[in-house]
């Protein structure tokens, strides 16, 4: 049998990561006029009010108000990440607020330690508030990291309030949901894959249990009417949590794979058993729903897989006592050639508009994001083409996406930089190339750029 760590590192550096062969670290060149003859995106971009930010994993939501808000991530060992708002009628983001001092830090520590790196969470939205959860993004060895914490927004008053954290020295809460029925946060923390959750009536934070022994983690919950909680595991197994029987329990449903694609050994590496770096590598063989949104037209819930990036849809059981939800595989949604590399994350970028799902596949550093889309009537998957924004500037990777008030999608993508106008902060790189984090606007209707050209695939 092949060493699973041997087989972890023959698919990641098939990709074209950071070598000592390509130098020093430089500013990429815009993009051609050869280039922009064929299918591409041109979206419209604005600049970030706080510069040392450099990235977002989810984070985002497009409110009832009319504003997206949306959290940037900052790998500064001094800096923490934050908080903004995007305003369509004004075409302005706006800083909100620093995300240390939303987790109450003091004062005198702000731009000497990070505490709080990213809001890695889904956001909610629910009576007037908006609720996210934090994590970590670098650790530094002077400040060990204290645990995530639960946040709230009001969208009226714009009071921001810290709930509560839960103790987590190994990170923080990368995944939350909002479950209407009870009234809860819902969390997974990275410790022992601990599933919580915080009460909005009692203000009080519960250990449900852990659901998995994996340092890698379902990055989205979902619920059902009943006020169900589920999850996937990194062998795609989906485990359902009951509130009212305060149970947790597996589904005999698994998460479809492409079929053409290589697969893992079953069964994941333990966490106890692994050296930090075998642990990090473990992730591209993660087969966890990455990214999973809900069709009230067709009642299904629409996800893409970790390491094949391939487009599913589930109905969990209706059937209290069933443990057997409704399951299809559907389209590989991947950009090729990129998606052809064994094996690989998906992304959190996946929405819905009307009947179409786009999706920004992750992509290899050194090359461009792809705006990709899945027609739910027909079933035709297409390739729309490289994205690009203002000046030129190459979109290099996107883990976050929505449907703005304004119908456009709304992201934050990290870009390349340009020479003499955009920050370029020492860690803020990718693969030798200075980058930055911008808020990213796509017109359907009118930023697909000849699309003619655009490269569609039908149903397997």
């Amino acid at each position: 049998m092949r060493n699973p760590v041997a087989v972890l590192l023959a698919g990641v550096l098939s990709f074209p990561l950071v070598a000592a062969a390509q130098g020093k670290t430089g500013y990429r060149k815009l993009f051609t006029e050869a280039e922009a003859a064929g299918p591409h995106v041109s979206a419209r971009s604005r600049e970030l009010p706080k510069t040392k930010v450099d990235g977002q994993w989810e984070g985002i939501v497009a409110a009832s108000g009319g504003k997206t808000y949306f959290a940037a991530s900052c790998h500064s060992k001094t800096d923490n990440a934050q908080f903004f708002c995007y305003d369509p009628k004004t075409d302005q983001v706006s800083h909100i607020i620093d995300l240390g001092t939303w987790c109450g830090q003091p004062a005198g520590t702000l731009g000497k330690q990070n505490t709080q790196g990213k809001i890695h969470s889904q956001i909610f939205e629910a009576d007037g508030k908006l609720y996210c959860s934090s994590t970590s993004a670098h650790m530094p060895k002077d400040f060990p990291y204290q645990g995530g914490h639960f946040l709230s927004y009001d969208l009226k008053t714009g009071k921001c309030e810290d709930l509560g954290r839960y103790p987590d020295p190994q990170g923080g809460l990368l995944t939350m949901r909002y479950e209407p029925v009870y009234r809860r946060l819902y969390a997974i923390s990275q410790a022992d894959q601990t599933l919580i959750y915080y009460d909005l009536k009692t203000r009080k934070i519960v250990k449900v249990g852990s659901v998995e022994n994996n340092p890698h983690q379902c990055r989205v919950l979902i619920s059902d009417q009943a006020g169900n909680v589920y999850g996937s595991t990194w062998d795609g197994v989906i485990y359902k949590y009951d509130p009212k029987l305060g149970r947790l329990s597996c589904l005999l449903t698994r998460i479809p794979h492409d079929p053409d694609a290589p697969q893992p050994p079953r069964g994941p590496l333990r966490f106890r058993e692994m050296t930090q770096w075998e642990s990090r590598l473990s992730g591209w063989h993660a087969t966890h729903w990455v990214m999973i949104v809900w069709d009230p037209k067709t009642q299904w819930w629409y996800g893409v897989r970790g390491n094949d990036e391939y487009l599913f849809r589930f109905r969990p059981p209706t059937d209290p006592k069933s443990h057997r939800g409704q399951i299809e595989g559907l389209a590989p949604i991947g950009y090729l050639p990129s998606s052809q590399r064994q094996p690989r994350f998906a992304s959190l970028a996946l929405t819905l508009k009307g009947d179409r799902i786009y999706y920004v596949s992750y992509t290899p550093w050194q090359t461009m994001s792809h705006l990709m889309s899945y027609d739910i009537p027909s079933g035709k998957v297409t390739n729309h083409g490289p994205i690009v924004t203002d000046g030129g500037r190459r979109v290099a990777e996107i883990h976050s996406l929505v449907v703005g008030s304004d119908g456009k999608l709304h992201a934050v993508a990290g870009v390349w930089s340009i020479e003499g106008k955009d920050p370029a902060n020492p860690w803020s790189e990718r693969a030798y190339c200075y980058y930055h984090a911008r808020f990213l606007m796509i017109d359907t209707d009118k930023d697909l750029k000849n699309q003619q050209a655009a490269a569609v695939a039908g149903r397997p």
